[in-house]
């Protein structure tokens, strides 16, 4: 009898990644999430026990090169097979280009594109062996559609895109579909934060940012993380097979171009 599919999320322990691994969880994969140490890790790790009780979490800086090796062998040893990655970490805090140090670059190497890159590798080394697999890299609309206000945000999400793309190619012979998913705005503790912020420096309240938020999307409103998810649960599907190389935006709207 074929095992049941199994599914390592690297940064769930909120928003779209939390969302993801219990919408997976809901559809009989088994899951491993993955993300930093704390109090976050450890309150996603009770909610997905709730939806899964064999839901396994991991702690680990996927920022740091020995942790992801580390963070693979337990799901070796614990999961005994991935079938799923998904990629799902916020990266480097955001700056103009007149704003930005290189410090800005180097934060959103450090932190997304080189996980996002040995993960993708450190997975499909093992999909390879089954001839079956899913990698679904969250990465946000300024791969291609720049953003003056986070210069550093796009040059590493179009190097995640490219490097994906290139990867999707090789990978198809075995099976391995490569995708994907680009939130706009998705109502998370990151937004909200940053909602925060914004109002405390335009000296106006959160919800008048939020207000204005919604309104610059054709939707009329944000979008939640559940619906994100629902298209990295698609794309991770056994239906999603000749879907690869993708990118697909789940923004109401909001990307422009073509």
């Amino acid at each position: 009898m074929e095992q049941r599919r199994t599914a390592l999320i690297i940064g769930a322990s909120g928003g779209i990644g939390l969302a993801a691994a219990l919408e997976l969880a809901g559809r009989g994969v088994r899951v491993a999430i993955a993300a930093r140490a704390g109090e976050r890790l450890e309150r996603a790790a009770s909610v997905l026990r709730d939806a899964q009780p064999e839901g396994l979490a991991f702690a680990a800086d996927v920022a740091d090169a020995d942790d992801r090796r580390i963070l693979f062998e337990r799901v070796d040893a614990e999961l005994g097979r991935l079938d799923i990655l998904v990629n799902s970490v916020p990266g480097a805090e955001p700056a103009s280009f007149l704003e930005h140090g290189i410090h800005h670059i180097e934060e959103g190497i450090r932190k997304k594109l080189l996980p996002y890159l040995d993960a993708m590798k450190l997975a499909s080394d093992r999909m390879r062996t089954r001839r079956w697999g899913r990698i679904v890299n969250v990465v946000g609309n300024m791969w291609k559609e720049p953003d003056p206000l986070r210069y550093n945000f796009g040059i590493v999400n179009a190097a995640i895109v490219n490097a994906s793309k290139a990867a999707a190619f090789e990978l198809a012979p075995y099976g391995i579909t490569v995708n994907g998913v680009h939130p706009g705005s998705i109502l998370t503790d990151r937004l909200r934060s940053v909602w925060a912020d914004a109002a405390e420096r335009r000296g106006v309240t959160v919800e008048t940012v939020a207000q204005g938020a919604a309104a610059g999307v054709p939707a009329g409103r944000v979008g939640t993380p559940e619906e994100a998810a629902a298209v990295i649960a698609f794309l991770a599907s056994e239906e999603a097979g000749y879907v690869t190389g993708q990118q697909i935006s789940v923004d109401g709207g909001s990307m422009r171009s073509m």
